[in-house]
């Protein structure tokens, strides 16, 4: 796995463990606002029921009072004009007026004649509650709030959760109430957990979505940068073998000069003596000069082989060092250029490797080049030294 590819992982992995976690920890969010508004929204709306409850029953108390307030009417003529009133009494869609007395016994329930005139003290809805027994005993104590089960008329035989209020004609002992069904509340309750739960996914959605464009976008960016990195890269390594062809075409040239203009015109001096040499021993006339002659040029000729031998691989570099190796070229240096050359040397013989110590032969030596050439120099120092981990 090469280096962009870890990078690009160390970016994009990262980035995806934040996102799962901004996901998760947004949801867990959503999910507590979402139960939160609801329990306001019900407990809202319920505040608002239980007070229409209260205003409907002091309607009806307002509406029965003169009767029940008229000592010029006996009781039962009260009493039957009180249940005719409450009777007629409708509010809304399911909303009407009942009334007991203490006792459980129906006096008032519109369109449930079938049980007017019984007692229901003991009447439980599904759920257990004893609705008429605990609405008497909220109405003793000035008025109370229940929530119960019961028969809905518009559902024909079907019932609903209702919330009743009850109050108490003392002088008659009698509790009148009404109540209200909360089924709608129900409903809409269930269309607001809907709309947030689609809200809630809309939202994840989005963030998923913004998340996986970032991702992508880092891993997209990532590979123009890797291919713009290896586009350069083999850019600069076209570069640099143009650079090495064009170095070895350079040193090939210097070697072929040299050849030609040294060892070949050296070898054909020595071939010319020794040829006149040869003539004047036929001739029998002296010819150790021109023997003398011949042996100085081929001592010349070695010495030039040898240097140029020097030149492509100094042999110093394996046998005594990187050190040595730089001191005798900065002495041929000197000598060739006139150039003071200063060389401060260490022993690192067995430190380096075969290749460090080509290489860093070969940056002396173009360096050396480069100064004969461009520099104007009068003075040289080469520094070789060691530094802690190079």
């Amino acid at each position: 796995m090469n280096i962009n590819l870890k990078l690009q992982l160390v970016t994009i992995i990262p980035l995806l463990l934040a996102l799962s976690a901004v996901l998760f920890v947004t949801q867990l969010q959503y999910q507590s606002l979402s139960r939160q508004t609801v329990d306001e929204y019900r407990h809202s709306v319920i505040k608002h029921r239980k007070e229409e409850l209260r205003n409907y029953v002091s309607l009806a108390e307002g509406a029965t009072e003169y009767i029940y307030q008229n000592k010029n009417l006996n009781e039962q003529q009260a009493q039957t004009l009180v249940k005719e009133i409450l009777s007629n009494m409708r509010f809304g869609k399911d909303g009407y007026f009942y009334a007991y007395d203490f006792d459980g016994t129906a006096l008032v329930l519109p369109e449930q004649q079938s049980r007017i005139g019984k007692n229901w003290l003991d009447l439980e809805d599904r759920n257990g509650v004893k609705l008429i027994r605990d609405l008497i005993t909220a109405a003793k104590v000035g008025g109370g709030y229940l929530n119960y089960v019961f028969y809905q008329p518009s559902k024909g035989d079907g019932v609903g959760k209702k919330i009743g209020f009850s109050r108490a004609l003392d002088d008659w002992q009698w509790m009148i109430g009404t109540g209200v069904y909360i089924d709608d509340i129900d409903h809409e309750i269930a269309q607001l957990n809907a709309s947030i739960r689609k809200h809630i996914r809309n939202t994840s959605i989005l963030t998923l979505f913004i998340g996986l464009v970032a991702v992508t976008a880092i891993f997209f960016s990532g590979q123009f940068i890797r291919f713009s990195e290896k586009k350069m890269a083999n850019r600069k390594l076209r570069e640099l073998n143009e650079r090495i062809f064009q170095t070895q075409e350079e040193e090939c040239k210097r070697v072929s000069r040299e050849l030609h203009d040294g060892i070949s015109q050296t070898i054909a001096a020595t071939k010319f003596a020794l040829e006149t040499a040869q003539l004047k021993q036929q001739n029998n006339i002296d010819a150790s000069q021109d023997m003398n002659r011949s042996m100085e040029l081929i001592c010349k000729i070695m010495g030039d082989i040898r240097a140029i031998s020097h030149q492509l691989h100094p042999g110093l570099l394996e046998d005594y060092g990187l050190g040595a190796a730089i001191e005798e070229l900065g002495r041929d240096f000197s000598l060739r250029t006139n150039i003071e050359v200063n060389v401060e040397r260490l022993s690192i013989r067995n430190v380096l490797s075969t290749e460090v110590k080509a290489a860093l032969y070969r940056i002396a030596q173009e360096s050396l080049t480069n100064i004969e050439r461009h520099a104007n120099a009068s003075k040289v120092t080469i520094k070789l030294k060691l530094i802690p981990g190079g």
